[in-house]
């Protein structure tokens, strides 16, 4: 079967949230024997050069560089519009020239649309042949993140989160099935009627590499490149960790928020408790946090597996939490004991108590925190509860299945509609 599929961001290397999900739906379908042509953009100049390996895995791929003034003065001028401001900001002619020309000359038998900012690419022939993959309600975040700003930022997130909620509705009511990640995201696309829910909406939550994220020993820290050993030359250290991009909104708001509201009242009881916040591009704001006592800001690093090994606990102290959190899963999968707010972990079919330990507020956060650093024994259960959960939740080999059959369900229904038409223009030409 041929497929089109189309990201909004290059699907290699699955290192961060969205790129793992599209890498692991990317590489699925190829396995299981079809063949798929990849668009996607790229929005840092670095991951044009992944264009050959994908072009190798791929049966054709082109990569498209994303320039993010020329995006933002896209998006900006959506304004005086009813276009999300997110969809003007990926919208290219480039793109559009590309995805016409595929869809004309190969007439692919499904198109798979990641993120909805990319379902503005597809000609209406084609849309009773394309699954969207939502991941997330995009449009929740804006709303969180009005709630969370002041204005006049709280008055333009709003505006989007009201504009990428209808969107996201006429995505779910045009092409042949939507999928999101959990039921929570589902439930918030609420003005859609029962049977179109029923009848076009899926939900496949996220998975993880239980063989790359597995416990681990000291094996890993021996393998650390020199300049990041620094870390760990106390070997007795108490540690929090904390992983995830760190030029991402959620992300700053929530180790800022660990940091001035939490840490304290850890260090208090424990003053040798250390906390590494782990993750690319920290933002100023982030930086400075590395000012403080106990705290360490450590950038990009080659590989989390070995932070998420040398943690004590992790820690995921998110307000603003969308669908699935892959960092959640990651410290889970690694046998961490978790610590995390409830917005952090919604979308988790996790048991408070059994497999991480969920706090209300900074209070109960620090308290459980300071439990779980008290109690060896009760570290290693969660730890082990923990591991037991993904594998049976969130191992992608299951959950993948169920994203290409939908997508080769689609298709075969788009090849025998197909087919009438074809043999009834030859009978009429005879």
């Amino acid at each position: 079967m041929k497929i089109l599929f189309l990201a909004h961001r290059i699907p290699y290397p699955p290192n961060k949230g969205d790129k793992m999900r599209s890498f692991h739906e990317l590489h699925a379908l190829i396995a299981r024997g079809h063949k798929v042509h990849l668009l996607a953009f790229a929005d840092e100049t670095k991951d044009l050069q992944y264009q050959a390996q994908l072009s190798a895995l791929c049966a054709s791929a082109v990569i498209v560089p994303l320039n993010r003034r020329w995006a933002q003065l896209q998006a900006a001028k959506k304004l005086s519009s009813r276009t999300p401001l997110s969809v003007g900001y990926f919208a290219s002619p480039r793109m559009r020239r590309l995805v016409a020309h595929k869809l004309t000359r190969l007439n692919p038998e499904a198109i798979f649309v990641f993120s909805s900012t990319m379902a503005q690419y597809v000609l209406p022939q084609f849309a009773s042949r394309t699954v969207v993959d939502l991941v997330d309600v995009d449009s929740e975040k804006w709303r969180d993140y009005a709630w969370h700003t002041s204005w006049p930022r709280s008055w333009l997130y709003q505006l989007e989160w009201r504009r990428l909620r209808r969107y996201e509705h006429a995505i779910v009511r045009q092409f042949a099935q939507t999928i999101v990640t959990t039921e929570r995201e589902a439930a918030l696309l609420d003005e859609l009627d029962e049977f179109t829910r029923r009848a076009r909406l899926r939900v496949i939550t996220n998975g993880v590499d239980l063989e790359h994220y597995r416990p681990f020993g000291a094996e890993l820290l021996e393998e650390l490149p020199v300049e990041e050993q620094k870390y760990f030359t106390n070997s007795a250290a108490i540690r929090l960790v904390f992983t995830g991009a760190m030029d991402y909104y959620a992300n700053v708001e929530g180790v800022r928020y660990f940091v001035d509201q939490v840490l304290p009242f850890i260090r208090e009881r424990e003053p040798g408790v250390e906390f590494l916040i782990v993750g690319r591009n920290p933002s100023s704001e982030v930086r400075r946090l590395g000012e403080r006592d106990g705290v360490t800001v450590t950038g990009e690093v080659r590989d989390v597996r070995p932070y998420l090994t040398a943690a004590t606990a992790c820690v995921v102290p998110l307000r603003i939490a969308r669908g699935v959190q892959n960092k959640v899963l990651e410290a889970m999968a690694c046998g961490r004991a978790v610590i995390a707010l409830p917005e952090a972990v919604g979308g988790l079919r996790v048991v408070a108590g059994k497999h991480l330990l969920v706090a209300r507020d900074a209070q109960t956060m620090a308290e459980a925190v300071l439990k779980v650093l008290a109690d060896e024994s009760l570290r290693a259960q969660l730890g082990l509860q923990a591991r037991r959960f993904v594998e049976v939740e969130h191992d992608w080999a299951p959950l993948l299945e169920r994203v290409v059959d939908l997508i080769e369900s689609v298709g075969s229904r788009a090849i025998l509609a197909r087919q009438p038409r074809e043999q009834n223009e030859v009978v009429n030409w005879k």
